[in-house]
This record gives C-alpha cells, sequence and structure tokens, in this order.
C-alpha cells in the first residue's frame, strides 16, 4: 500500500505551526519580559524556535523560564529554566516535533 499521508503535507503542517509563534516571553528574576524570535530553523520532522538574550541583557539575573507566544498572548510551548545570565550571550532553544499517522478504512 502506498503511503497516504505524503511529505509534503508535514512540511505545511510544520510552516503553519512555525507561523503562529510570534515572540517568547522569558521570566527574569520574576519579570516578564518579550523577546523576539532570534531565528527558526526547519527539519525534516521539527521546528525549531530559538530566543536569545544579549550579552548586555539580564546580566546578574536568575532566567526561570521561556515560553513561545502567540500574537494574541496565548501560551504555545513553555520550558522550566534556572539559570543565573552571565555576560555571556544565552540562547534558549525550543525543539518541536510532529509526527503524522493517517489510516484508512478500506
Amino acid at each position: 500500500m502506498a503511503d497516504l499521508v505524503q511529505p509534503r503535507l508535514l512540511d505545511y503542517i510544520l510552516q503553519d505551526m512555525s507561523a503562529r509563534f510570534d515572540h517568547a516571553l522569558l521570566n527574569i528574576g520574576g519579570e516578564l519580559i518579550h523577546y523576539p524570535i532570534h531565528n527558526t530553523i526547519f527539519s525534516s520532522q521539527s521546528v525549531r524556535k530559538y530566543v536569545y538574550v544579549t550579552e548586555t541583557q539580564a546580566v546578574g539575573k536568575q532566567i526561570l523560564g521561556s515560553s513561545l507566544m502567540d500574537k494574541d498572548g496565548n501560551t504555545l510551548a513553555n520550558q522550566g529554566l534556572n539559570v543565573i545570565k552571565n555576560d555571556k550571550g544565552f540562547l534558549i532553544g525550543f525543539e518541536i516535533s510532529v509526527r503524522l499517522e493517517a489510516t484508512t478504512n478500506v
């Protein structure tokens, strides 16, 4: 039996999902701060979103968590962190994988 779902459908799903992520919300020392999405990378079954805290931002403060948000402020993905930010850049990554199964009733 031929594959019911073609790879292009998974590409569409990943691209549509990726477009929903508008910005990140970081909990820095108990304060919620908006950050832009720094970079996006697609692979065969996943999308990776990166948020970058620059060398001069949040130095000496504790980063407690990061969330990816949609344009309406809804949380779409989140992860807890517990990092004291130093004077180096800090990259936060989210990897979201998609697995799609389809069956037919013949």
